[in-house]
């Protein structure tokens, strides 16, 4: 069994996941290991430890809980999706400056504006299923979610995981999926209560009503997250301006300016040079010499 946690739900008689305490005490809850398939015991009689399911044959199943975990995210959050009117998802959304990628100057990171969006997907798709094969590749999705009234309408895939996340060629198939890592029932339960909400690069801070240790692991892939439309964003840069006078005098010193705004100061240099250093120890005899 794994290590994280007990086997709390089994597979009854018709391949259903049942809750241990809703099933017959010992091998009378007629259930089996979502894994291995092998014949289970109930443990729930007792009030000292946590009731759980154990294998019939005393040698419990290495992947069962990872296996019950996947079973049981893929049932409830269909579940959730289908008897909610309202289902979250929540992403951080960066705008660019338009010259983010052509800028001449060394960015560390700041030349963007970033938000978190939220959706309803309810206001978008009435359908979930699962182990439905995806548009664009040969393969299964644990959840699809899709609108029956809108079929042009993208779907969105769901991929659970516990310790082996999706391969590359699965993520980046072009449609839009959404990976979450569940570690325990707690983890699904999130995803119940609050949807989906990204976890890799948002700030908890932006999320409003929801704590950070509520977050499960969760990414985006194929979904629009970004645009470049951000023209009013400016930072202030350092460097040594190195400045040619007719008469053959020079002076390097250093300045700042908006990163736009670069002009030169003095109107009758002949030529004025930016170095994009904050230092100018060594700038002004380099400068000469070119």
């Amino acid at each position: 069994m794994h290590q994280k946690g007990l086997l709390t739900y089994a597979l009854n008689s018709i391949g259903n996941l049942v809750y241990i305490d809703e099933v017959d005490t010992g091998q009378l809850c007629n259930c089996y290991c979502p894994s291995c398939k092998e014949k289970l015991v109930a443990k729930n009689g007792g009030m000292k430890r946590v009731h759980h399911f154990a294998h019939a044959s005393g040698v419990d199943c290495e992947n069962a809980y990872e296996t019950m975990l996947h079973q049981l995210a893929k049932l409830r959050v269909q579940e959730a999706f289908l008897s909610k009117e309202v289902f979250n998802v929540g992403f951080e959304y960066r705008s660019y400056c338009p010259h983010v990628k052509t800028c001449a100057f060394v960015r560390y990171g700041n030349c963007y504006i970033s938000t978190h969006k939220r959706f309803n997907l309810k206001e978008f798709y009435d359908s979930c299923e699962q182990e439905i094969q995806y548009d664009s590749i040969n393969r299964r999705s644990d959840l699809k979610i899709f609108s029956s009234k809108k079929p042009q309408l993208a779907p969105i895939y769901i991929e659970f995981f516990v310790t082996h996340a999706s391969d590359v060629s699965k993520l980046h198939n072009g449609g839009k999926i959404i990976e979450v890592k569940i570690e325990s029932e707690n983890d699904i339960q999130r995803i119940v209560d609050d949807g989906f909400i990204e976890s890799s690069k948002c700030d908890s801070r932006l999320l409003e009503g929801i704590e950070s240790e509520n977050i499960s692991e969760t990414t985006f892939w194929g979904f629009k997250s970004e645009d470049y439309d951000a023209k009013n964003i400016t930072q202030e840069i350092e460097f040594s301006r190195y400045i040619l006078y007719a008469s053959g005098k020079s002076q390097c010193y250093q300045d700042t300016s908006l990163c736009k705004n670069i002009a030169k100061v003095r109107k009758q240099s002949l030529l004025e040079i930016c170095i994009h250093t904050p230092v100018a120890f060594g700038v002004y005899e380099m400068v000469k010499y070119q």
